[in-house]
């Protein structure tokens, strides 16, 4: 059976916590509390009417409460969604025209929100940045009033377009966008240089893994070529060394010597894979679910007993290469812990999944060698399950891979 385990990053061998999700809200809960405490600091809860009438005081105080809140409410949003977060802080705005007045601090809302949406990007900011100057513009152009800590002040106590005061504020905010933009931009490339520098680590530590998979192959060529082809040269020669041999004998070293090849060649073409070479002349193309058939004829040939029952459709080839080696492993082991029994083979498609079940009858099941494991890994690599087991005396070996039709 299958065992799944959640995905974790992982850097040099070592698990990464991930990014925490409250960190892109700090900068804007920072500028919604300045902002906030501006607002709190303001006179503008203690403003009514001149009339002096309570229940206008009492609207008063409520509407402009509400409007403060909204400001920072957008103040907050401003790195998920600058648009909305402009509108809360132009919603106020609304009451300009009632109350003759407006708070400062509404437009320093405006204002944050531009500054803080150029952390992710200037183009983010160009709503909240053009609405805070079309505010400014007005402010400088008309005889409105605003209320700040200290009272009520204007633009300037001259007549006409305060051109200084304007200038002063817009040099403010594009100061103010620019260095969050800024801040922002260097962020992003050290989050880049960062990700490039985990990145040729990785690679690193590939080429490093390239070169022992090399090496290993090398190695693995030196020692079991070698005395696999003693096998097949030992297996040819031997009925020119011992001339008297009858038809039978020189049939089964000729069966050998033929098996002995084949394992080279399929050596061989592992090694290739296993060494990641560049000649692709030295590729062969791997089996697949269609060569099961001539698999267990070679089998039979050697004279294994083998039945073979069901078909495979459309299996794709990375899955036929698991069942390939599977029912070669399978074949493997019948032969090697139950010699001279009978090997059953039914091969199964159904329902999205395919395999096969294999049985034989033997005494006791082996533990586990090499070959099943590196089975089980394949089986496993493509979210199939595996089962190896007895059942009533006789060994089961069950094999299920998801398949997708092409």
């Amino acid at each position: 059976m299958t065992t799944a385990a959640p995905l974790a990053q992982v850097n040099h061998g070592r698990p990464v916590a991930p990014v925490a999700e409250w960190r892109p809200w700090v900068t804007p809960a920072v500028f919604a509390a300045i902002v906030g405490g501006f607002l709190v600091i303001t006179p503008s809860f203690l403003a009514g009417s001149q009339s002096g009438d309570p229940a206008w005081v009492t609207v008063s105080k409520s509407l402009t409460l509400a409007a403060g809140v909204g400001v920072v409410a957008g103040v907050l949003l401003a790195r998920r969604s600058p648009g909305w977060a402009t509108l809360l802080t132009v919603a106020p705005w609304v009451l300009v025209p009632f109350t003759g007045w407006f708070v400062w601090g509404w437009w320093l809302g405006t204002v944050a929100v531009a500054v803080v949406a150029a952390l992710d990007g200037i183009r983010r900011a160009v709503l909240p940045f053009v609405v805070a100057v079309l505010i400014i513009t007005w402010y400088c152009a008309s005889d409105a009033e605003a209320i700040l800590p200290i009272g009520l002040v204007s633009s300037g106590t001259s007549a006409g377009f305060q051109a200084v005061v304007f200038v002063v504020y817009l040099t403010v905010m594009a100061s103010a966008v620019g260095i969050s933009a800024a801040i922002g931009a260097g962020y992003r490339s050290s989050a880049r240089h960062a990700a490039a520098h985990v990145t040729e680590q990785h690679a690193l530590v590939v080429e490093s893994l390239a070169g022992e998979r090399a090496r290993l192959a090398r190695d693995l060529h030196d020692v079991v070529a070698h005395h696999v082809s003693l096998v097949a040269v030992r297996a040819e020669s031997a009925p020119f060394v011992h001339p008297d041999l009858n038809d039978d004998a020189r049939g089964v070293l000729a069966a050998i010597a033929t098996d002995a090849r084949e394992a080279l060649t399929e050596l061989r073409q592992v090694l290739v894979v296993l060494q990641r070479t560049s000649d692709e002349g030295e590729r062969t193309p791997q089996p697949t679910a269609c060569d099961v058939d001539d698999l267990v004829a070679s089998a039979v040939a050697a004279g294994q007993a083998v039945t073979l029952d069901g078909e495979w459709r459309d299996v794709p080839p990375a899955t036929g290469y698991v069942l390939y080696r599977a029912v070669q492993e399978g074949l493997t082991n019948a032969r090697r812990h139950a010699p001279g029994v009978t090997a059953r083979l039914s091969r199964m498609q159904a329902n999205g999944a395919v395999g096969f079940r294999m049985t034989n009858p033997a005494e006791r099941v082996a533990e586990p060698g090499r070959g099943l494991i590196g089975m089980r890994e394949r089986v496993e690599a493509l979210g199939g399950t595996m089962t190896a087991v007895m059942d009533d005396e006789e060994f089961v070996l069950e094999i299920q891979v998801p398949v997708v039709p092409r």
